[in-house]
């Protein structure tokens, strides 16, 4: 135990301790970011997705609303009807 104490209170002991210092904080500012990223990559996911629904459902009324008048001519299919 002394000798773990002797080592760590040497220069190269405390040069040893910073530099684990510096690689636990860059370890966490870089797990941090990714989590960071991450969130923002599925917040735009769930954005997307709900745009695709609402343009889904503007088009399913359209469509309804022309299809509800009976007068209306309809549309060319290319089918011959005599």
């Amino acid at each position: 135990m002394t000798a773990l104490l002797g080592l760590l209170a040497g220069p190269l002991g405390r040069a040893a301790v910073l530099l684990l210092a510096v690689l636990a904080a860059m370890a966490g500012s870089y797990l941090r970011g990714q989590a960071a990223g991450d969130a923002a990559c599925r917040a735009e996911g769930e954005r997307d997705v709900l745009e695709t629904i609402e343009r889904a459902v503007r088009a399913r009324a359209d469509a309804d609303r022309r299809h509800a008048d009976e007068r209306r001519l309809r549309d060319d299919d290319a089918f011959r009807r005599d």
